[in-house]
C-alpha cells in the first residue's frame, strides 16, 4: 500500500507539473491563482520579516548553508558518501533544470511590489522546485536510519510544514504566482523521486559488492 500510494503521488505530481506548464506557455490565467493570492492577503504585514526569512532557506544562499551542515553530517559522522554524492548532485542538477524551465515557460513575475528579492523569471517557482529536491531527500536520509516510527512521523511532518511554510512565502512576499509554487512542488517531487529511486539502486549495488 506504501509503494501504491507513492506511485499515486508520483503520477499526480506529474499531471499537474504538466498541465501547469502547458497553460502558463501557453498563457492562459488561472482561477486558482487570484483565489489563492486573495486568501494569502489576509497574512498580516507584520509577518513579513519572518516568511522573509523563512524564504530564505529556500535560496542559493540558504541552501548552501544548510549543505554544508548535512554534508558534514554524512561525511564525516555518517561516513555515508553516497547519500552526500547524491543529496548533492540531486540538488545541483535539480536547480540547472529548474533553471531550464523558467527559460522555456518564461512567465514573467507578478506585477506587484516584491518583497524579496528576485532575478529570474516567475514558472516554476525555484524555491518550491529546488527546496523540495533538497529538504525531501535530507528527510529520507534522516529517516532511513531511524526506527521508531514516531521518531519518522515527526520528521514527515516537520518537512511537511516547512516546505508549505517556504511555498507560501513566495507567494505573501508577492514574487511568485500560486500556480509557481504549486508546479514547483510537483516537478520538485518527481526529480526528488527519480533521483532517490537512482539512490537506491547504486545502493543496493554496493551492498552486493
Amino acid at each position: 500500500m506504501r509503494n501504491k500510494g507513492k506511485y499515486i503521488l508520483f503520477i499526480l505530481a506529474f499531471i499537474i507539473a504538466i498541465y501547469t506548464s502547458w497553460k502558463v506557455a501557453a498563457k492562459e490565467t488561472f482561477w486558482l491563482d487570484a483565489k489563492l493570492a486573495d486568501l494569502f492577503t489576509y497574512v498580516p504585514d507584520t509577518l513579513n520579516p519572518f516568511f522573509i526569512l523563512v524564504t530564505e532557506l529556500g535560496d542559493k544562499k540558504g541552501i548552501g548553508i544548510v549543505a554544508l551542515f548535512v554534508l558534514v553530517w554524512l561525511l564525516v559522522i555518517k561516513r555515508h558518501f553516497l547519500g552526500a554524492a547524491a543529496i548533492a548532485l540531486s540538488t545541483a542538477l535539480g536547480n540547472e533544470v529548474n533553471k531550464l524551465l523558467k527559460d522555456w515557460i518564461a512567465r514573467p513575475r507578478p506585477e506587484l511590489e516584491h518583497l524579496a528579492h528576485v532575478d529570474s523569471l516567475s514558472f516554476p517557482s525555484g524555491h518550491a522546485m529546488v527546496g523540495l529536491i533538497f529538504y525531501f531527500f535530507i528527510a529520507y536520509l534522516v529517516i532511513e536510519g531511524m526506527k521508531s516510527t514516531a521518531a519518522k512521523r515527526i520528521v514527515v511532518i516537520g518537512t511537511v510544514l516547512l516546505l508549505l511554510l517556504l511555498g507560501a512565502s513566495r507567494i505573501i512576499l508577492q514574487v511568485h504566482y500560486p500556480t509557481d509554487v504549486i508546479g514547483g512542488f510537483a516537478f520538485g517531487y518527481i526529480w526528488v523521486m527519480i533521483s532517490i529511486y537512482i539512490y537506491n539502486f547504486f545502493k543496493r549495488k554496493l551492498i552486493r559488492h
